[in-house]
């Protein structure tokens, strides 16, 4: 890779600097901060100010689990160099990082394919505006997206020199240091978020498939390794939570509640009935509270998609005007909402099981990725913001452009590149397992998108083989 970039100064240095231009965009212009950077961010000061890895409420600083500590550990590193609360250089920060992944990207395209296959995976990572956009929120999606990078580089280079090794003891010890990245990598993507290990499963897929196709059972061994190397440093995580909070939570919840916060358990299996689009999250899911107070719901955003027959319209309304009545969502109405998931399960189980998941996460990877953006999240809607619809036309049509790219790449044979579809259609299964669709849940995918999309629209491949390209 040293030396595409010495042959290619010119080149990486005006698409660096363009994508220098579009992150700083997107800083100056849609820098955002609320939501979960508000969580992340008391997290990280408590961190600092108190000793005590919890969220502040009535002057009290209560040790919590509801986050992985990776993101606030990372603010607050920035805090510590930079100024508390100094968001700004945060984001700063983060657009490093971004622009650094980008040649993770070209570097790993490179080995899937060839030179032309880097520079072009290099354009599509550095002028990507899904991952440019998230650099300007304190968010981990950035440091998610560096990491699954990282990760799939050293599997990939790894996994190549062991192929190309004339012995298991040559291939051994040429890999062993690209495998303990891999696994550190993949260890800091779970401190991000715990569905970081999805990539931990898929590398572990891939390598079983290798041990099985090459009846070589040393691949297992070294699948066993990369576990060890990846999961062992959660171990701090897992002890501080047994310690602390008395219970055994290697991870984060899974539905990142408080240790005492009641979780509407049958209100989340309702909406998963009918809720097929991101902005179905925004009007009805992100309202409900079973704790505090929450915001009202209009009944008139639900689609008819949500209701059977007339009777359960009736019913439905009535909870939720029960609901608006208080802004808390009390045990008896989601039990009755549980009621009526069950009836809409047992009435079309296909629709539930097989459908409903199916568009989800195509909405999560099919839209224009507006939600962090100045822009109508109706976007469909013409007639009442034209230009905005028009700019969100353009978002959809360069994601559709990226998976379309990357498809291309399935008509060559790639060394790796069954590892990197792998993984995308692994996180794929979790995600459409998911009640909510937000579009940025595929974001840590788009590392191994962006590979297969360069070497699917490079012409020449090297001409040398397979194995590990020359520097």
């Amino acid at each position: 890779m040293s030396s595409l970039l010495r042959r290619n100064k010119v080149f990486f240095l005006t698409f660096f600097l363009l994508g220098l231009l579009l992150r700083w965009y997107f800083l100056h212009w849609h820098f955002l901060f609320e939501g979960d950077s508000l969580i992340y961010g008391d997290l990280a000061k408590n961190w600092i100010l108190s000793g005590i890895y919890g969220l502040a409420d009535s002057g009290q600083v209560t040790p919590v689990d509801i986050r992985m500590p990776g993101y606030p550990a990372f603010l607050a590193a920035c805090f510590g160099v930079f100024g508390l609360e100094h968001y700004g250089a945060v984001v700063r920060v983060q657009v490093v990082i971004d622009l650094i992944t980008c040649f993770v990207i070209a570097a790993a395209a490179r080995r899937l394919w060839s030179d032309s296959a880097a520079k072009i995976a290099f354009v599509l990572a550095a002028l990507c505006p899904f991952t440019a956009n998230y650099t300007a929120t304190p968010l981990p999606e950035t440091l998610s997206i560096s990491a699954a990078g990282v990760a799939v580089f050293f599997a990939l280079r790894a996994v190549q020199k062991m192929r190309a090794a004339p012995s298991w003891d040559v291939a051994h010890s040429f890999a062993i240091g690209d495998w303990i990245e891999c696994g550190l990598a993949i260890a800091f993507g779970i401190y991000l978020r715990p569905d970081g290990g999805v990539l931990l499963i898929s590398i572990g897929l891939y390598l079983l498939w290798l041990a099985v196709s090459q009846n070589d059972a040393e691949f297992l061994r070294t699948g066993v390794l990369l576990g060890v190397i990846s999961l062992l440093p959660l171990a701090p995580w897992a002890i501080r939570n047994w310690r602390t909070l008395h219970q055994v939570e290697p991870l984060s919840p899974f539905y990142a509640q408080m240790p005492s916060e009641y979780v509407p358990k049958g209100f989340n299996r309702w909406t998963k009935t009918w809720v097929v689009d991101f902005i179905s999250v925004m009007n009805v899911e992100w309202n409900v509270s079973s704790e505090g107070p929450g915001e009202a719901v209009d009944v008139t955003a639900i689609p008819p998609r949500a209701y059977d027959s007339a009777e359960e319209r009736g019913r439905t309304q009535r909870l939720f005007q029960q609901y608006n009545a208080t802004l808390i969502l009390t045990p008896e109405m989601d039990r009755q909402f549980a009621e009526l998931a069950t009836e809409r399960i047992r009435a079309h189980p296909v629709r539930y099981y097989v459908l409903l998941p199916l568009a989800r996460l195509a909405d999560m990877w099919m839209r224009p990725r507006t939600e962090m953006l100045n822009l109508e999240l109706n976007w469909w809607k013409w007639e009442d913001v034209p230009q905005e619809s028009l700019i969100s036309l353009a978002l959809a049509l360069f994601d559709v452009f990226y998976v379309a790219a990357a498809i291309l790449s399935l008509c060559r044979k790639l060394p790796g590149g069954v590892l990197l579809w792998l993984f995308i259609l692994c996180r794929s299964v979790l995600l459409a397992t998911l009640p909510n669709p937000e579009p940025r849940y595929t974001l840590e995918c788009f590392p191994a998108l962006l590979m297969l999309a360069g070497a699917g629209l490079a012409r020449k491949p090297f001409h040398h083989g397979v194995g590990r390209p020359p520097n």
